[in-house]
């Protein structure tokens, strides 16, 4: 097969997020500091989306700036913070405000939900949260969170949670063909349940490769082109996060950003600064400083 005839998936950013209609789920990659799609969240705010579902365990920074662009209006998550800094404070402005609502489950929970959407299968079983408070107040509030049974081969009680089959997986990797085949270095969090458990997928990566190179390591190719839809190449899609192997955390942004997500005005003026106020991705490099973005390059063989 030729250069010419190998299916090319590429769009731009600006493309990818208009396929996002609003009212859509999205299963949300990443895991903490790692390869949050940061510029994907960006461009959703840029295009105005309203009364999205966000699925995900552990993502932070975009989590706060989709909550207090009022981008997304439910969440069912594991955790939301910024780490080592402190609380998500747009998140729990929002909640208050009864803008958003968040559905909280454990990691590992979720991590099922992703897994049997995956599988294409309605619901998991799930034994560690028979241990929890979870369990208890979903029978006191009635809901469809979650269901305990008796197993029909030990009689035991075991808790189900709903699988999770959104419109779009939203993923960021380090790596990515033509063709869709997709390398992740590092921590994989949630992304290989992740990425086969939406109805579309949408590869966000740091750099494109050749064919011939997925084939000299395909063992590092967690998400094979037949589950890809999209592939969107940026630099830094992650920033202020981190993509190991690639960038370190921006810790001098990071704490800008916490600082000033304390206040609503405060949160008002980095959303017009650094998101609404550029064009587009570059637009925010751009503006962040690409000398110190290329302070933050990873230093091998460390990968950060």
């Amino acid at each position: 097969m030729t250069e010419a005839e190998v299916e090319d998936k590429r769009i731009t950013l600006v493309e990818a997020a208009k396929k996002v209609r609003d009212g859509d789920g999205l299963f949300w990659g990443g895991f903490g500091y790692q390869r949050p799609p940061i510029a994907f969240a960006h461009e959703l705010v840029r295009q105005k989306k309203r009364n999205l579902t966000v699925y995900t365990c552990g993502s932070e920074v975009d989590l706060e700036i989709m909550a207090g662009a009022h981008v997304a209006n439910r969440y069912e998550i594991a955790f939301s913070a910024i780490e080592a800094l402190g609380l998500s404070y747009n998140i729990r402005r929002r909640v208050s405000e009864g803008a958003l609502a968040v559905e909280d489950f454990s990691n590992l929970a979720m991590a099922m939900r992703f897994l049997g959407g995956a599988l294409n299968v309605p619901f998991m079983p799930i034994r560690s949260m028979m241990g929890t408070d979870m369990v208890r107040l979903h029978r006191y509030l009635g809901d469809k969170k979650l269901e305990v049974m008796d197993c029909p081969f030990t009689g035991e009680k075991i808790c189900l949670v709903p699988s999770v089959q959104p419109d779009f997986s939203i993923v960021h990797v380090q790596r990515v063909d033509m063709k869709g085949n997709a390398q992740i270095d590092g921590i994989l969090g949630e992304d290989i349940e992740g990425s086969r458990c939406g109805k579309k997928l949408i590869v966000l990566a740091e750099e494109l490769i050749d064919e011939e190179e997925v084939k000299k390591s395909p063992d590092q190719t967690e998400i094979p082109a037949m589950y890809v839809d999209y592939v969107v190449v940026l630099p830094y899609v992650a920033h202020p996060m981190m993509c190991h192997d690639y960038y370190d955390y921006d810790l001098e942004h990071l704490m800008m950003f916490h600082k000033m997500s304390q206040t609503e005005e405060g949160w008002q003026e980095y959303l017009e600064n650094y998101i609404l106020g550029v064009d587009d991705h570059f637009g925010y490099l751009n503006l962040v400083g690409w000398e110190r973005l290329m302070e933050l390059r990873a230093k091998k063989p460390w990968g950060y």
